[in-house]
């Protein structure tokens, strides 16, 4: 034997590896989820019930499964969960060796949680190896413990029943002639008793197979109401970013636009302080003026002041031309603003609008979501009348065993 592995289902019934030994078991086979696709397929056709399987995989790989079952009322152990054995050429198993599979998932799957369980799955790996592992042949179903017959169990009631028969057969030369009258007449009963379960026993297979068909679609809506609700939920996580983009936006135009109204105040401030001290010097100016005698050191000094006042005018020109370039970029400003002020609204319907998307996306998934919980609610009393349909078929089918019908 190579190694062991526990294997677990997603909801898709997509095959997850769980825990393995020893640690590089799948790395060293090259075994993958996908390789063991076709193992899953074969243990999902018998009716999700336990069962056994032998099989030899990609690369020449062979393993011997055991699925615990799919249903939590008929299972052994711990149910969706498969105990597989990748198996050496050399390998000759024993006819108990499937009795030794169900007893690790009766004992160990129930474990999973545990901290330790990769150091309990090596030790009923190596006590399988040494074949110390004692057979089980049980099963819980629907809260009860049911004894399943292996096939090596099966042979020998066969045997038996064949000494039976030849028992019987000697027996029967020595009844007397009396009694076959009423032999006959019993046998007749029994044969009509036989065709009657029988009918009744292909009613409900038949039940059984609408009802896991009905069962498959619902897994199907199932899958594909979730697809839907997680594409909604991407789509609106799309949406809030671009949200939160154009959120960003708005908040990095509203301070460029603050920004350039504080450059304006600023200089208008400036412009009203020039006026101020212009209008200051012609006042002085006309002061000085009407003092004015016609006195040489007085002309210098008008003619100074004047020059000043000339200087001024200069000055007064070069910020007037500057003032005109403020009040043009500011005319610019103002009309940028306005086209921000434009895309702003244009945005903010937008938002409008993705906001009433994305209400109506979350009333689409609360609408989905109850669907999903109504497909639920079917698929368990599906499975409910499934359980219920199986007991009668094994109640019939032990009838048919004990009276010998077949």
């Amino acid at each position: 034997m190579k190694g062991i592995i526990i294997l677990g289902f997603e909801e898709n019934l997509e095959p997850r590896i769980d825990t393995q030994f020893p640690s590089n078991l799948c790395e060293f086979l090259g075994v993958t989820p996908k390789t063991l696709k076709g193992l899953v397929e074969l243990h999902l056709k018998k009716k999700m019930e336990p069962n056994y399987i032998e099989l030899t995989l990609e690369d020449e790989v062979s393993v011997a499964s055991f699925y615990s079952g799919f249903s939590f009322r008929h299972y052994v152990g711990n149910p969706n969960l498969a105990v597989c054995i990748f198996l050496s050429q050399d390998d000759i198993l024993s006819n108990e060796f499937e009795g030794m599979m169900r007893r690790i998932a009766h004992e160990l799957l129930p474990k999973r949680e545990a901290l330790n369980f990769d150091d309990i799955l090596g030790q009923y790996y190596e006590m399988l190896k040494a074949e110390e592992l004692l057979p089980y042949w049980e099963e819980i179903i629907e809260g009860e413990t049911s004894v399943i017959t292996a096939s090596k169990k099966e042979s020998k009631k066969e045997e038996n029943g064949e000494l039976k028969e030849e028992e019987l057969d000697s027996a029967e030369g020595e009844k007397s002639e009396d009694l076959k009258p009423d032999i006959v007449k019993e046998e007749a009963d029994l044969k009509a008793q036989n065709t009657k379960l029988q009918d009744l026993l292909e009613e409900k297979k038949s039940k059984i197979r609408e009802l896991t068909r009905k069962y498959t679609e619902l897994v199907s809506e199932n899958t594909k109401i979730s697809e839907e609700i997680q594409s909604h939920k991407e789509e609106i996580s799309e949406q809030y970013i671009k949200l939160e983009s154009w959120s960003q936006q708005m908040a990095d135009l509203n301070q460029n636009n603050a920004k350039l109204m504080n450059d304006v105040k600023i200089l208008n401030q400036k412009i009203n302080e020039r006026d101020d001290f212009l209008k200051e010097k012609e006042k002085q100016i006309e002061a000085i003026s009407k003092k004015m005698t016609g006195v040489e050191a007085i002309e210098a000094k008008a003619e100074k002041i004047l020059q000043e006042k000339a200087d001024l005018k200069n000055i007064n020109l070069g910020l007037n031309t500057e003032l005109e370039k403020l009040e043009k970029a500011n005319r610019s400003l103002l009309n940028e603003i306005d086209k921000l002020k434009s895309q702003i609204t244009v945005h903010i319907d937008s938002i409008t609008n993705l906001k009433l998307d994305v209400k109506k996306a979350k009333a689409n998934i609360s609408t989905k979501e109850k669907e999903k919980e109504s497909s639920k609610e079917q698929i368990f009393d599906l499975k409910k009348e499934i359980k219920v349909l199986r007991r009668e078929r094994d109640h019939y089918r032990k009838i048919v065993k004990e009276r010998n019908l077949l």
